[in-house]
């Protein structure tokens, strides 16, 4: 192998392991569960029980927002 092509290889590698750790890095945005809690509720509706203060607030890291169903959709 040259020079030439052994540069090359290594430059794939290192781009395939930066796509890899790009594509690990966050966790999937997680579905909205089946059941009858969430069965017809609409984007304001979710900090009924998802607000800071709810029974189940959103996490520290969560994105500030009312558009639940941006990101988060049924299965």
């Amino acid at each position: 192998m040259s020079r030439t092509q052994i540069v090359l290889v290594v430059a794939l590698l290192l781009v395939a392991g930066l796509i890899l750790v790009l594509v690990f890095r966050n966790p999937p945005i997680p579905f909205l569960p089946d059941d009858t809690d969430h069965f017809g509720v609409a984007g304001p509706g979710c900090l009924e029980c998802h607000d800071p203060e709810g029974i189940y607030p959103r996490g520290q890291n969560h994105p500030i927002g009312l558009d639940c169903f941006r990101c988060h959709a049924r299965e």
